[in-house]
């Protein structure tokens, strides 16, 4: 076994440095591997270069483990990240959190991972922005790689400010969606529908929830005459009074004769996911659904499933109040519920009176 080191003790057991500086001043830095001394007592040494990741990687290789972490770079940074996001634990982090911040790092490892993460500078995340093609994907993945590197300053990973503080302000993109679903619309993809679509259409649209949340809903969740909600995105937990539509869309759902653990299943008893037979189902409903509107003469929008719920809130806010709709969706204000329904409806407002004659 290697003796603990007493010096260069970042670096791995068994591998040393030996430095050179010639009549110019100039340093040479190279790293070895120390096997251990044979019958004579010799001990022969393995040269693993000049570059200090790459000595690691062969200093993994002969010492049969797995290769450790670069800590000096983005990638290896972002791989420590992740250890530590997904002990949901201690990061609070939601599945779709985690899920989402891997899809990021796949466009950003290319460009950024081998980046010493010392070295990243504002400058190198405007021309990110500037060349992808989705410029709100790009967004989002830079928004990740800003979360990425206060994350490291707090570990004291990285020592030069976060590069990528009030740059956002520049990236004009069109975030969020601001699509308002018509009631002829649904109506006629509801048309289109198996049994099973128009099962997931009402229960999203009459519980408002995120279509994870709706996805997940299982049988186990209703007691009591009420529909427990535990929002995945938020950590909101919701009870949800079953009666009028509700109870009847559920009562219908039950008497299926394929019933799964969860509420909207496949027709196998499965839940649904989202690709697959959910996807095939709804996209093969709004294709008709378009059909028939174009043959109406009728302006049709491809809405999503998603769009189901901001559609919940603002005929909730029309019929009832701004407070039940904030109360329905999980928002912790009305002022959120506000922001979200008007981007889609957009403010009411009065016209200007007319001024009275003379």
């Amino acid at each position: 076994m290697a003796k603990p080191k007493t010096r260069h003790r970042n670096l791995p057991p068994r591998m040393t440095v030996r430095t050179y500086t010639n009549k110019r001043g100039e340093t040479w830095v190279g790293y070895y591997y120390e096997h251990p001394r044979d019958a004579a007592g010799k001990r022969k040494l393995t040269s693993l270069g000049t570059d200090l990741a790459e000595a690691k990687r062969q200093w993994a290789e002969l010492e049969h483990r797995p290769a450790p972490i670069d800590l000096t770079t983005i990638d290896g940074v972002y791989t420590l990240y992740m250890k530590w996001a997904e002990d949901r634990v201690k990061s609070k982090l939601s599945l779709r959190t985690l899920s989402d911040r891997n899809k990021y790092w796949k466009q950003l490892a290319p460009v950024y991972g081998s980046t010493p993460i010392n070295a990243l500078l504002p400058g190198h995340i405007m021309p990110y922005f500037d060349k992808r093609s989705s410029q709100v994907s790009a967004k989002k993945e830079l928004k990740f790689l800003s979360v990425l590197c206060n994350w490291a300053r707090g570990k004291g990973l990285m020592r030069v400010p976060n590069p990528c503080t009030g740059l956002f302000v520049q990236m004009k993109v069109k975030e969020g969606r601001d699509i308002y679903v018509e009631d002829i619309w649904l109506a006629l993809v509801y048309k289109h529908g198996s049994d099973i679509i128009k099962d997931a259409l009402d229960l999203a649209y009459l519980t408002g929830q995120r279509p994870a949340d709706v996805k997940k809903m299982r049988w186990s969740q209703v007691q009591d005459g009420v529909l427990l909600v535990g929002q995945n995105k938020t950590g909101a937990k919701l009870r949800i009074i079953i009666e009028g539509k509700l109870a009847e869309v559920l009562e219908r759902i039950k008497k299926r004769k394929v019933k799964g653990l969860t509420v909207l299943a496949d027709p196998k008893g499965q839940p649904l996911k989202e690709f697959g037979y959910f996807r095939s189902q709804f996209d093969k409903a709004r294709d008709a659904a378009e059909t028939e509107a174009r043959e109406m003469g009728i302006d049709f929008v491809r809405f999503q499933f998603r769009d189901l719920r901001p559609k919940a809130a603002t005929d909730l806010d029309t019929l009832h109040s701004l407070k039940a709709a904030q109360k329905l969706l999980g928002h912790t204000t009305e002022r959120m519920t506000a922001d979200y329904i008007r981007k889609r409806r957009g403010d009411v407002v009065k016209p200007l009176p007319m001024k009275k004659a003379g």
